[in-house]
């Protein structure tokens, strides 16, 4: 991986990587009302940064769809932080200056994330009304006990009522976050809070794992002793057990952690794991226009000053292939190995997919990995120990 300097450097190229094929767009927001005692994304209670931070966002907006040419969007994504705490004014002026700055003729999803407690059914009703027709929400658990843990703001009832307020507002297409390994949570809670999150009319469920490797609140009070994580062997019982029980109510896997109905799957989470091209604009927000990536300032308070430049990132064409298998392999269909060989041998790489194939055999033979024709997938039982197959693209 090569550092090529900021992005405006490299615009003529970016504007032919984004001319390639229709783009995805995503845009960080990245206040909250108060900060989860387990997040370590980029966000900020710091309510005087929102003016500034909007403004360079739209300013954003305009600038990059003047230097990529108008580029077709067909996917668009609304995250953070909580953007249910824009109003429905500033929403307006977002989709205002997307319409004048992108082509959204061919936009198949546009998906905003909202966190319960922070929005009504108005608002519903003003986002559905501005096209935003996917909702994201921030639900975790419906155990109020293990809200509060969490430092969540809602109550189990304000999340199932949210979703009841996003249905009668219009949203046809409604996601719930579901979390795992929250201390104190147990098996039977997680597979009774599925269940009701798919009656009360969620089509889509991200199963996340509560991950305490960066600093946050609740990481100091487990290295304290104040609270225990649930070992290893009770997270792979319920992830096992969800496997079982999303695809009986009718939400099959299509990731290692999402689950959906036909037809629901998301769109734009799922050009990352295809190696899609998409432009995220915001604090923290990562870009990738054919071989060139790059990341945006963390801090909301820099990026909205201008300061902090990213470094556009070149990737060699080693490290382009191993991510074929790296990211697919997430996806519950699997990888065409037999064209990922095409395309190493094209490249003077196959030596390189030759390597894997002996490195892969022990997980086929441990039945993490199955072969069908030219296809290659994770088990189910693959899919509860990826990390273990991953890594030997890394």
């Amino acid at each position: 991986m090569t550092d090529l300097g900021p992005p405006s450097a490299l615009r003529p190229e970016l504007r032919s990587a984004a001319k390639a094929e229709p783009i995805g767009l995503y845009l960080h927001y990245p206040f909250c009302r108060a900060r989860c005692g387990y997040c370590s994304f980029s966000s900020t209670q710091d309510r005087r940064l929102q003016g500034p931070v909007l403004e360079r966002m739209l300013g954003e907006i305009t600038e990059w769809g003047q230097a990529l040419a108008r580029p077709e969007v067909d996917t668009l994504y609304l995250g953070g932080g909580t953007p249910s705490l824009l109003e429905v004014p500033d929403l307006e002026r977002l989709g205002a200056a997307l319409g004048s700055s992108f082509d959204l003729s061919s936009l198949m999803e546009a998906t905003i994330e909202a966190n319960p407690g922070t929005a009504d059914r108005a608002w519903f009703q003003g986002a559905c009304r501005l096209g935003w027709d996917r909702l994201s929400l921030g639900i975790q658990t419906l155990d109020d006990l293990l809200l509060e843990r969490l430092g969540r703001i809602h109550s189990a009832a304000e999340g199932l009522q949210a979703i009841e307020d996003a249905r009668q507002a219009g949203f046809q297409r409604v996601s719930a976050d579901l979390m795992v390994g929250i201390p104190g949570q147990d098996l039977g809670r997680i597979l009774t809070d599925a269940r009701t999150l798919v009656e009360a009319g969620v089509e889509h469920l991200s199963i996340y794992l509560l991950d305490l490797d960066k600093d946050c609140i609740l990481k100091g009070d487990v290295d304290a002793g104040l609270l225990r994580l649930p070992s290893e062997d009770e997270v792979a019982d319920v992830f096992e057990a969800l496997q079982e029980e999303l695809p009986r109510l009718g939400l099959p896997p299509y990731e290692i952690s999402n689950y959906a109905r036909p037809g629901c799957e998301s769109r734009h989470n799922s050009r990352y794991w295809e190696r899609r091209p998409y432009l995220g604009l915001g604090p923290s927000a990562a870009s990738q226009l054919g071989r060139y990536r790059w990341t945006e300032a963390e801090s909301p308070k820099a990026w909205a000053q201008g300061e902090g430049l990213s470094e556009c990132q070149d990737l060699s064409p080693e490290e382009a292939l191993a991510e074929i298998p790296l990211l697919g392999l997430r996806m519950h269909r699997g990888i065409d190995w037999e064209a990922l060989r095409r395309q190493a041998d094209s490249q003077g790489l196959l030596p390189l997919v030759e390597g894997w194939e002996k490195a892969l055999e022990p997980c086929v033979k441990a039945a993490l990995l199955e072969r069908q024709n030219a296809i290659l997938r994770l088990t189910p039982k693959g899919m509860l120990m990826s990390n273990a197959v991953l890594q030997l693209f890394v």
